[in-house]
């Protein structure tokens, strides 16, 4: 009788991925299924993580997520590529807005105002 791989492999060029390859992306390995599917679950509704694609349940399409769950390989690499925490992000706002404001009043600056009107 053939084992079960924790982390079953996956064609690098596979155009969808499971939630194997996004615990072990996430480096994840301590995450029990259920708890993963939680994580992966919030991480789509608070995040904007790729959701899965819809999958077929007792003939019906629904998109609730499973361990057989599919998720748009792609997307999921793009957005582990791209993720910064919260806290990150916001600290990045703050700095543009803090600069954008020091390059308008330096612009406002050198304004001259023109007399003149009707």
């Amino acid at each position: 009788m053939a084992s079960r791989q924790p982390f079953p492999q996956q064609a690098a060029d596979a155009p969808s991925c499971s939630i194997w390859y996004i615990q072990l992306r996430l480096g994840r390995h301590d995450y029990s299924v259920p708890r993963m599917l939680t994580y992966v679950g919030q991480l789509t509704e608070q995040y904007q993580f790729p959701p899965a694609y819809p999958r077929m349940k007792a003939g019906k399409l629904v998109q609730d997520i499973s361990d057989k769950s599919r998720w748009p390989r792609e997307a999921v690499d793009q957005w582990l590529a791209d993720f910064l925490p919260p806290a990150t992000t916001a600290a990045l706002d703050a700095a543009a807005l803090a600069a954008a404001a020091t390059e308008m009043d330096g612009r406002a600056g050198m304004l001259r105002l023109v007399k003149g009107g009707r």
